[in-house]
Parts: C-alpha cells; sequence; structure tokens
C-alpha cells in the first residue's frame, strides 16, 4: 500500500512589507505618468509613433500599467475580505454578510478599473440623456455613484461600530482618501476641462488618492487577518490516474 504524503507550500505575508511593495506600485504609476508628462515636453509622445508608450503609463487612459496595478490591488483587496468573511462565517456571524458584502463590492470595482465600466457606459448614457454639463458638472458619471456611496455609508455604519477603533479608523481614512480621489478630483476635474485647462495634475491626484487608499485598506485588512491568526490552506483532491 503506497502512502499519501501531504505536501502544501506555505507563504507568510507580512503586512509591513506587503504594504512597502504594493506602495512600490503606486510610485511607480505615479513616476511613470510624470515622466511621460516632462519626456513629451521635448518629444512627441502624444502623436504616432509613440503614441503607444504615451497611453501605457498616462493615468488617463484605460488598459495600462496603472490600470493593471489598480484593478489587482483592488482584487487582492476582495480576495482577503472573502477570507475573513470565510472564517467569520461560522465563528462572527453577525459580521459575515458585510465582510462577504465588501468582498463582492470591491471585486465590481476591480472588474469596473479593469473594464472602465464607469467611462465607457456610465459616462455615454448620461451623457445621451442629459447631455454635456458646464462647471463642475461637465463629467455626470459620479452623480449617479453618488447616492450608491451615501447608501453603503450607511448600511457600513453598524459594521464599523463592532470593530474596535484601531481597525475601524483605518477603513473609514481609506474610504475617504479613495473617495476625495474618485469623486473629489474628478470633481476638479470637471471645473478644468470645462474650462479648456489642463488636467495633467489633477489626474495625477485623483490616481495616486485612489490607489493610495486601496493600499491603506489592504494594509488594515491584513493586520485583521493576523490579529486574528486567520489562515488559508489551499488542497486539491482526486486520483490523478482518471
Amino acid at each position: 500500500m503506497q502512502k499519501t504524503l501531504n505536501r502544501y507550500a506555505q507563504v507568510n505575508l507580512r503586512p509591513h512589507k506587503m504594504s512597502l511593495f504594493l506602495l512600490g506600485t503606486v510610485v511607480l504609476s505615479a513616476g511613470g505618468h510624470i515622466l511621460v508628462h516632462l519626456v513629451g515636453k521635448f518629444i512627441a509622445l502624444h502623436r504616432p509613433p509613440l503614441l503607444g508608450v504615451f497611453r501605457f503609463f498616462h493615468m488617463g487612459f484605460e488598459g495600462n500599467l496603472p490600470t493593471y496595478f489598480s484593478a489587482l490591488n483592488l482584487l487582492l483587496a476582495a480576495g482577503l475580505c472573502g477570507l475573513i468573511s470565510f472564517h467569520e462565517s461560522t465563528t462572527k456571524k453577525n459580521l459575515f454578510f458585510h465582510w462577504l458584502g465588501m468582498c463582492g463590492l470591491l471585486l465590481f470595482m476591480s472588474f469596473d478599473e479593469a473594464s472602465g465600466i464607469h467611462d465607457r457606459i456610465v459616462g455615454p448614457i448620461s451623457i445621451y440623456f442629459m447631455g454635456r454639463g458646464e462647471g463642475i458638472m461637465y463629467y455626470r458619471w459620479y452623480l449617479f455613484f453618488i447616492p450608491i456611496v451615501f447608501a453603503v455609508s450607511l448600511i457600513y455604519i453598524p459594521f464599523l461600530k463592532r470593530l474596535p477603533l484601531f481597525f475601524s479608523s483605518r477603513f473609514i481614512l481609506a474610504g475617504f482618501v479613495f473617495l476625495s480621489g474618485s469623486i473629489g478630483m474628478e470633481m476638479v476635474e470637471s471645473i478644468l476641462t470645462s474650462q479648456g485647462h489642463s488636467v495633467g495634475v489633477s489626474i495625477l491626484l485623483e490616481e495616486t488618492l485612489e490607489m493610495l487608499a486601496v493600499v491603506i485598506l489592504i494594509h488594515t485588512l491584513l493586520l485583521y487577518i493576523a490579529k486574528a491568526n486567520y489562515t488559508l490552506k489551499l488542497q486539491v483532491s482526486g486520483n490523478p490516474h482518471r
């Protein structure tokens, strides 16, 4: 009789080192955006044949390096929330649905970041029905998301009250930083665009704030997992000869 050996790989994640690595992706994305703008003053990066290089690093375009980092970081945050919800489904059932909801919300945000739903679908539909606005209302897509943000905030107030202040305060900080970029700086861009001004700096601030917020969130989730001593073991079962 052949004895089956259980083999598994163990990966230890240290919150501070992981967060520093993710912070590096933010710096790389912001640095690339700044670099193409500076080089673009001397070389025509915004026109062929170098247009692809400009788009690859520019934070205002989709499907490039900053978008890739943002989508992956949001996906990682969703996975961590899913891990927490799985463990707390048997221990703290009153928080299970909140963690699961965060997982679903972050999954959608990751998909939106990768596919550009708010720019390619929500934005054009809002312009079709309401027309192009002026000033702060030049971009109208965030009008659809502000009520959603308000509703989600109300739903998660009891959840934040149940958490230790150490974690709830950091979740609130992450949310504030993210909304400052995604909605606050978007309003600034609306004003600048409607007046014909350059938006390179405002785009940099918007995307950087969003990415920093996700890093803060991931760092907090990792600290929560470390404190709760949650682990994840992946095992694949089955007969290899079938």
